[in-house]
């Protein structure tokens, strides 16, 4: 089937998945996933809570790991450049396989002055102890070994949304996926970054992470977002109380909360959308399978070796829109069915990584 015939079929079927909400993979990785928190306009973003990605990858030095969690999303034009007071932002590390988290480290931050130049400081915890504390925009060292940074970087990120929002007939632009002129909407855009590099020690060696933030609302801390592989809100959730429940569901339980009504969700989407691919839609037994992948929602890494996405952590170079976009099209990028190539019926958005990446600490780019 030509690009241009599989992209409109693509759009009837993201018109088809649609309650209300944003359409499939229309914000982005996590960005603005759930209608609390907010859409594409300033005045409704809740941007300071909004995960928009999370990292894990092995540091420049040996024996090191990187967490990093990104939110605020186009920060300074759409999402704040300061990060909550009353917000919790947590990288749970899960060790021992059961999806329940073993190592929590939680961001904490605190306004220092008044007024447009006011400052802030960021408070870093490991499962409920100080570990480091310091200005954000700087290196803060980390007691236990290791380093923290907190503030304003360039968005990692990249993705056509413009031209896959046209594919779908989403926006008055005239762009569309792989056009002449592929643009990466993310290019020159900033978000809030919180990374910490840990010795590889301090997290195990077969690690499952995923971020989450809480609003401190009357009294108790309320759960807004959560995220491990990139997209998964995003993609295979479409009404907003599922992308809402989600959110707040730890992994542990979300195979199998509302009688499974999440790994339900991912393999209806697989099974419409893959029958984009050439190959035909997948099997009902291989929809389960890739479900059973992505539910947990989970970014898993063996910290004794380099990440290499998508199942060995998520490097900042790594193409997760593409592998996206082959799995839910019927392409096998993964390696799970030897019957099926890599490539699925919507191959890529045309557009790879930034050019601004750091080979050393703290990796994301000089903000522009």
């Amino acid at each position: 089937m030509p690009m241009t015939r599989r992209l409109a079929a693509l759009g009837a079927a993201a018109v088809i998945l649609t309650v209300g909400a944003a359409p499939f993979l229309a914000n982005a990785a996590d960005h603005l996933d759930a209608p609390s928190l907010g859409s594409l306009s300033a005045g409704s973003l809740q941007g300071d809570r909004d995960i928009n990605d999370v990292y894990v990858f092995d540091g420049a030095n040996a024996g090191k790991t990187v967490l990093a969690m990104t939110v605020s999303p186009a920060a300074g034009l759409l999402g704040p450049l300061a990060f909550g007071t009353n917000v919790r932002y947590t990288l749970h590390v899960d060790n021992t396989g059961d999806n329940v988290a073993d190592v929590n480290y939680v961001a904490r931050f605190a306004a220092v002055g008044s007024g447009p130049d006011r400052k802030q400081t960021v408070r870093l915890t490991r499962n409920g102890t100080q570990i480091a504390s310091g200005a954000t925009g700087n290196t803060v060292p980390v007691s236990t070994g290791g380093k923290l940074f907190a503030g304003l970087r360039s968005d990692p990120f990249f993705f056509d949304l413009l031209g896959f929002r046209g594919s779908l007939g989403l926006g008055p632009n005239t762009n569309t996926l792989c056009d002449a002129d592929p643009t990466d909407f993310f290019k020159t855009l900033n978000t809030l970054a919180i990374i910490v590099e840990v010795p590889d020690a301090a997290l195990g060696r077969h690690i499952g992470v995923w971020a989450t933030t809480e609003q401190w609302i009357n009294g108790a801390w309320v759960g807004r977002d959560q995220m491990g592989r990139p997209a998964i809100n995003t993609v295979f959730n479409h009404t907003a109380a599922d992308k809402e429940q989600f959110n707040v569901t730890p992994p542990s339980q979300q195979a199998t909360v509302d009688g499974g009504k999440f790994r339900t969700n991912v393999e209806d989407t697989l099974l419409a959308l893959s029958a984009l691919d050439s190959e035909g839609p997948y099997l009902p037994g291989e929809a389960a399978a890739l479900a059973s992948v992505l539910i947990p929602d989970v970014l898993t890494y063996d910290t004794s070796t380099h990440a290499v996405g998508p199942l060995n952590g998520r490097r900042l170079t790594d193409d997760v829109i593409d592998v996206e976009l082959n799995i839910t099209t019927g392409g096998d990028p993964l390696g799970l069915f030897p019957e099926r190539d890599a490539t699925g019926g919507v191959p890529s958005d045309c557009v790879g990584p930034h050019n601004d990446y750091q080979s050393s600490w703290p990796y994301l780019g000089i903000p522009h």
